[in-house]
C-alpha cells in the first residue's frame, strides 16, 4: 500500500505545484529578482517573414496590413514563402509582387519551420520579424517589438495574440487559461526569460538566428537555442496580433492543443540540456515546471486516479476518489451540454476545458511515442 500512497501523494503534489505552486513561487521571486528590459526607440532594418499555405483568403489583407506599419518604408522588406500552396495564393502573390515584397514558392509543402529557415537565408535586413498570414497587427506593433531588441541581453521578443472568442464553453475556458498564461509570461520575463515565443508575432536579430530542424517548432526551439547561447526572450504585451480564425470549438482546440504538446515535447527532448538544474539552475527548474510537467499532466492525473483505487480503505481516500469522479462527471455533463450548443456556467466549462487540455496532451504524448512530428500544418478555417 505504501507504493500507492507514494504515487497518490507524489502525483497530487506535482499537480498542485504545476498549476498553483509554481506561479506563486514565481510571483514571490519576481518581487526580489527583477531584470528589467532596457528599452529605447530605434528603427533597425526589418525583414517581415510570412509563411503561407493556402492563404488566398488572407494574403492580400496581410500584405496591406504590413504596408500600414508605422515604420520607415525604406527599412522594411516583406518576404512571403508559399509552402506548396494549391489554391490561388500564388496567383494573388504574383500580382502583389513589388520591390519591397519578395515572393518565394516551395515546390511542395515542407512545413512552417523549413519555410522560415529558407526565408532567413534570403533576408537582407537586420531584424527578422515572423508573423502569420491570418494575423493583423496595429500599426505600432513593430516599433514596440523593436524597443526591447535594443537591449543587448535580449535575443527574441514576442507579443500578445488576440483570438476570436464567442460565448461557447471552449472560448470561455480558453479565456480563463489565457489570463493565467499571460500573467505567467509577464512574471517569467521579469525574472529572466520566456521559454518560447508566440509564433504569429516574434522578432529576432538576423545575426542571432539559428536554423531550426525542420521537424521541430521554430517558435519554441528557436528561443531555447538563443537561451542556450545566453540570450533571453521577453514579452511585449502591448504588441498585439489579431488572429483571424473562427472562435475555437471542441474539435479545433483538441487538435491544436495535442499538436502543441507533441511539438513542445519534441522540442524539449531536443533541447534537454537546458533542463539540467546543476548547470542552468533557476532556468532549468522554471522550464521543467512550466513546460515539461505541464505537458505530462495527463500521466499524473491517471496515476492519481489509479493509485486512489487501491487506497479506498479509509474515509479520506474515499472522499478523494469521489472528488475526482465528481470532477470528471462534471466535465462529461458539460461536454454533452456543449455539444448541444447550450451555454455553460463557470462551474461547468472550467472542468470541461481542463479535461480537453489533459486529453489533448495525452494524445500528443501518444503521437510522440509513435514517432509523429506534426511538421506539416493544416490551417484551421
Amino acid at each position: 500500500m505504501i507504493i500507492f500512497e507514494l504515487l497518490f501523494w507524489g502525483s497530487f503534489g506535482i499537480l498542485v505545484y504545476v498549476f498553483f505552486g509554481s506561479i506563486v513561487i514565481l510571483s514571490l521571486i519576481a518581487r526580489f529578482r527583477h531584470k528589467p528590459v532596457q528599452k529605447r526607440d530605434w528603427t533597425p532594418s526589418v525583414s517581415v517573414i510570412i509563411c503561407a499555405f493556402n492563404e488566398a483568403k488572407h494574403i492580400r489583407h496581410k500584405l496591406l496590413d504590413c504596408d500600414a506599419f508605422d515604420y520607415p518604408k525604406d527599412r522594411l522588406e516583406i518576404i512571403v514563402v508559399s509552402d506548396g500552396s494549391t489554391d490561388d495564393t500564388d496567383k494573388i502573390l504574383e500580382r502583389l509582387k513589388s520591390d519591397r515584397i519578395r515572393i518565394f514558392r516551395m515546390p511542395e509543402q515542407m512545413g512552417k519551420t523549413e519555410c522560415q529557415n529558407f526565408a532567413t537565408t534570403n533576408a537582407r535586413n537586420d531584424i527578422l520579424f515572423f508573423t502569420d498570414a491570418t494575423v493583423l497587427h496595429p500599426p505600432e506593433a513593430l516599433r514596440l517589438l523593436m524597443r526591447s531588441l535594443s537591449d543587448p541581453s535580449v535575443g527574441c521578443v514576442t507579443g500578445k495574440p488576440i483570438f476570436k472568442q464567442d460565448t461557447g464553453a471552449i472560448s470561455r475556458g480558453l479565456s480563463k487559461r489565457e489570463k493565467y498564461e499571460f500573467y505567467l509570461r509577464s512574471k517569467l520575463a521579469m525574472v529572466g526569460t520566456l521559454f518560447g515565443a508566440q509564433d504569429c508575432i516574434y522578432a529576432i536579430p538576423r545575426t542571432l538566428y539559428c536554423p531550426v530542424r525542420a521537424d521541430l517548432d521554430s517558435g519554441f526551439v528557436g528561443p531555447l537555442q538563443l537561451l542556450d547561447k545566453g540570450y533571453r526572450t521577453v514579452y511585449e504585451p502591448e504588441a498585439l496580433a489579431f488572429v483571424d480564425r473562427r472562435a475555437p470549438n471542441l474539435t479545433d482546440e483538441f487538435v491544436r492543443r495535442s499538436r502543441i504538446a507533441l511539438r513542445g515535447m519534441r522540442g524539449l527532448i531536443y533541447m534537454r540540456q537546458l533542463m539540467n538544474p546543476i548547470k542552468h539552475g533557476f532556468v532549468a527548474v522554471s522550464l521543467i515546471s512550466t513546460r515539461l510537467l505541464r505537458w505530462l499532466t495527463p500521466i499524473f492525473l491517471i496515476l492519481l486516479l489509479v493509485s486512489n483505487l487501491f487506497l479506498l480503505g479509509n474515509y479520506f481516500y474515499w472522499f478523494a476518489f469521489a472528488s475526482q469522479a465528481a470532477f470528471y462527471a462534471t466535465a462529461l455533463i458539460a461536454f454533452v451540454i456543449a455539444r448541444r450548443k447550450s451555454r455553460l456556467i463557470f462551474p461547468l466549462y472550467v472542468p470541461l476545458y481542463f479535461c480537453v487540455m489533459a486529453c489533448s496532451a495525452l494524445i500528443g504524448l501518444i503521437k510522440l511515442t509513435a514517432g509523429e512530428t506534426g511538421q506539416i500544418w493544416s490551417t484551421r478555417r
